[in-house]
């Protein structure tokens, strides 16, 4: 099991690392796609998040905080070589998607620029696993360049176990809203602040699509 080099850090005190879902995509994903701009983007980890367990990933977080969230680039991985198929299989269990995919747009142009998808951790094996309360979300840019590097990003959190759940299979929308509600509710409830330090990068940087 391997990652890329990265170099674990204590967050300064009072910083928040909360980059919005464009933010994310349009800044962070598209320029890790590029390349060349390890400088920039190495506050999220490159790692293979399926070759770990859920509960082992925030160790792996290039920002080390008592924030709930944490953040992975990582390059896709398929069941079988000549599949499209996406493997999420772990050692202790699997990822299974839930709710329904939702579109990422930029402000700007209104342009989609990825999907997001929300998946699940079972503990062990299909069709017996047993859910829990770690979620990822999963983007998958839609953007195209030449060159490009094939990379998706993972956003990482354990909800309360208060949280409302999921059956297997389940994919409410109604039931998603609530889900969705009640993080927005518990994260505003805990202090979190949606602060990005990027004061240091150069002007062609900001999230405004252009690199």
């Amino acid at each position: 099991m391997t990652s890329s080099t990265t170099t674990f850090r204590p967050a300064p005190v009072g910083y928040g690392f909360h980059p919005t879902d464009e933010e994310l995509v349009n800044h962070f994903l598209k320029l890790k796609m590029i390349g060349g701009y390890d400088h920039v983007v190495n506050t999220i980890t490159e790692v293979n998040v399926c070759n770990y367990e859920p509960w082992e990933l925030p160790g792996l977080s290039a920002i080390q905080s008592n924030d709930p969230e944490c953040y992975f680039f990582s390059r896709r991985n398929y069941k079988y070589s000549k599949s499209q198929r996406a493997n999420r299989t772990t050692g202790a269990g699997y990822w299974k998607g839930t709710g329904r995919d939702r579109t990422i747009t930029a402000k700007s142009t209104g342009e989609q620029i990825a999907t997001k998808k929300t998946l699940v951790f079972y503990n062990g094996r299909v069709p017996n696993g047993v859910k829990t309360n770690w979620i990822m979300h999963e983007y998958n840019p839609t953007f195209s360049f030449p060159n490009k590097r094939d990379f998706i990003l993972y956003k990482l959190k354990k909800n309360p176990d208060d949280l409302p759940a999921f059956d297997e299979g389940e994919s409410s929308a109604s039931n998603m809203d609530e889900t969705l509600n009640y993080e927005h509710n518990w994260n505003h409830s805990v202090g979190l602040t949606r602060e990005i330090i990027t004061s240091t990068l150069p002007y062609t940087f900001q999230i405004n699509g252009n690199v």
